[in-house]
């Protein structure tokens, strides 16, 4: 995601003793007009509006700067606008909470000195959106595979099994050991199978670390506009093939947060 000298919202009133300032979401080539019904960060009865300069513009909206930003509904609001508008055109995220104290400061602070390298970006990205895919294992699908792959983890478990808690502490050390190892490969190796899979369709990919119990993949994809179709076959051929073993879960198209280049 694009940062540039804008600051927190909590900074601009520090700094210049000013109650409202305007909000930054994301910078577009050069536009007239934006889609009704976007929703503003910070305050729901103001309108999402651009500030333009030569052949880019700013999506802004004036805020408050007395409530602290970070709600999720501001959350939501900022993504939502960048989601919307990357449907239709290509659009460099701006990092959450970004503001200046004026629309006349996000032309003259924010496009003016960047904006040769705005247009870069925007031509770099152009016809380009994200998806994300994110997938859980069923029903710990995966520890059943694990248990199955690995002899030495079917005898601890056996070993360990009948033991009280207090007994068995080096067995139990080392199947959770074994577990956890394994864990991380199937995670790996079911990424890379993903990224196999689609890498026909996508201009890129990112792959993000998971955490949760049950997470499987989290993999961002790069894909051009005229092939989403396509994309989201494949996506669907792949839930099928994982079908009772990964639940895949597509968002997009969404801003391309994941492959911004670089500043």
């Amino acid at each position: 995601m694009m940062s540039t000298n804008a600051v927190r919202g909590d900074q601009v009133a520090d700094e210049g003793q000013v109650d409202r300032g305007f909000y930054v979401y994301g910078i577009l080539g050069h536009q007239e007009e934006l889609p009704d019904g976007l929703p503003a960060v910070g305050d729901d009865d103001v309108k999402v509006e651009l500030a333009t300069h030569g052949n880019v513009s700013a999506v802004i909206s004036e805020l408050p700067l007395a409530r602290p930003l970070g709600k999720r509904q501001d959350l939501m609001a900022h993504q939502q606008v960048l989601d919307t508008l990357a449907a239709d055109a290509t659009v460099i995220p701006i990092r959450f909470g970004s503001v200046l104290k004026t629309k006349e400061a996000v032309v003259d602070e924010l496009l003016a000195p960047h904006h040769d390298r705005f247009e870069e970006m925007l031509a770099e990205l152009a016809g380009l959106v994200q998806f994300t895919i994110r997938g859980k294992y069923a029903e710990s699908a995966h520890i059943r595979e694990i248990v199955a792959e690995d002899p030495e983890i079917q005898q601890l478990r056996e070993t360990v099994r009948g033991l009280p808690e207090e007994a068995g502490y080096a067995e139990r050390m080392r199947l959770g050991e074994l577990v956890n190892n394994a864990v991380v490969q199937k995670r790996e190796a079911d990424a890379e199978e993903m990224v196999r899979a689609l890498e026909a369709v996508a201009v890129a990919s990112n792959r993000h670390d998971v955490a949760g119990e049950d997470d499987a993949v989290h993999v961002a994809f790069l894909v051009g506009r005229e092939v989403t179709g396509d994309f989201e076959q494949a996506v669907e051929d792949l839930g099928q093939r994982w079908a009772g073993r990964i639940n895949l879960r597509l968002l997009g198209p969404l801003a391309p947060y994941d492959f911004m280049p670089e500043s």
